[in-house]
């Protein structure tokens, strides 16, 4: 679908939420007050069955609202709203993100000027005012998309995609929980499609406390286990070194990820850029642990499947 003027692309957002209406509340107010033209976009919440106001949140504003009932898992809530989406750019964010008011208009700018597939923007986060050891953790190492751009990736939290994207690779492995927009967006920069980053492209979003810490590395380290396996990368030697990699990357990051930031000219966001006291490294040791747990357990649920095949 075109909008009004060439110069506006008309984009869908798509935003899928689960029992979170102060979140959801709080991300369309600021939809709802984009610089971007109002008749240029269109905004998609897809239900991913909430069993709280959730849904009667979502109706007091003028967006569409569909239900993924069926399929527990924000891929296949993404991937609904994709299926009714009209936009020639879809933009991607979460619930519980806060987008500021250019967002729109920064991303889609970006992509044009660049001429680029894929756009990943700025996940700035917002601490609490006691600024804990998870949280910090939390901010320097999850939701990078100044960082994993260079790798072909970007995270959902923040993410314009043109629709030639979706129709020539397929949307989202919707039966992952987590580490979908991982693999979705590596698919399509080796297929030859082109990622940037946009600083100016901004959603907030809350740092996360020591158990939701611990519960979003466990889903990582489970779906990482099911990306090897839609990888096809089973193999004793890729289990071995999956489970150790990852570990060794985190600590080593923490240490040396500012100089290469400074040496490859990017600028670390002020956000990111966290005091790295002993509880940091403590938070860290748990939620390393916790995506070695997720990792194991992963393998466990992934060895029937291995057999069958």
């Amino acid at each position: 679908m075109k909008s009004d003027s060439d110069n506006f692309p008309f984009v869908s957002v798509i935003i899928p939420v689960y029992n979170d209406p102060d979140g959801v509340r709080s991300c369309l107010t600021a939809l709802i007050e984009q610089t971007y033209p109002n008749s240029c976009f269109e905004v998609l919440v897809v239900d991913n069955g909430s069993t709280d106001e959730t849904r009667s949140v979502v109706r007091e504003f003028p967006v569409q609202l569909l239900l993924e009932d069926k399929i527990q898992g924000s891929y296949a809530a993404r991937n609904r709203g994709i299926k009714e989406a009209s936009g020639e750019i879809l933009a991607f964010v979460d619930a519980d993100c806060t987008p500021e008011a250019e967002w729109i208009e920064s991303g889609v700018s970006m992509m044009v000027q660049k001429d680029a597939d894929l756009v990943a923007g700025r996940v700035r986060f917002k601490f609490t005012s006691k600024q804990t050891a998870a949280e910090r953790f939390d901010a320097k190492g999850n939701m990078r998309n100044d960082k994993t751009v260079r790798d072909g990736i970007g995270k959902t939290a923040n993410l314009f995609t043109r629709r030639s994207v979706v129709d020539e690779i397929g949307m989202f492995p919707q039966d992952l929980r987590s580490g979908g927009d991982v693999y979705w967006t590596r698919s399509a920069t080796k297929a030859g499609m082109n990622i940037v980053y946009s600083p100016d492209a901004i959603v907030n979003h809350p740092s996360r406390q020591l158990r939701s810490l611990l519960g979003k590395m466990y889903r990582v380290g489970t779906g990482s286990v099911e990306m090897w396996y839609l990888d096809d990368q089973t193999t004793t030697w890729t289990i071995l070194t999956g489970l150790v990699k990852f570990p060794l990357k985190a600590f080593r990051f923490a240490e040396t990820g500012d100089k290469k930031e400074t040496a490859a000219n990017v600028e670390t966001p002020p956000d990111r850029d966290v005091e790295q006291t002993l509880g940091f490294y403590f938070a860290a040791g748990l939620a390393v642990t916790a995506l070695m747990i997720g990792r194991i357990v992963g393998l466990v649920k992934l060895i029937p499947r291995v057999l069958i095949t």
